[in-house]
């Protein structure tokens, strides 16, 4: 039999008069959490991006070296 983990569901706001201290822990558990989920796609994002910028880095180096090889041909010629 497996266990299932419950989830408490807490449909509260900042502005109720009632407010717990442990339901603001669960909001601002719940809020981490949403928040690390966010960054984790965004660091995976940015690490994509850096691959495609070193690429990108190394096509206008060869477009460069290129563009001088070129001039250097025409002043020997």
């Amino acid at each position: 039999m497996v266990a299932k983990k419950e989830e408490t569901v807490v449909s509260l706001s900042l502005e109720d008069k009632d407010l717990q201290a442990k339901d603001v822990l669960l909001l601002l558990e719940r809020h981490e959490s949403e928040c690390n989920i966010r960054y984790e796609a965004i660091n995976e994002k940015l690490a994509s991006q850096s691959e495609t910028l070193k690429t990108l880095d190394m096509r206008m180096w060869g477009i460069a070296a290129l563009i001088i090889a070129t001039f250097l041909a025409e002043k020997l010629a």
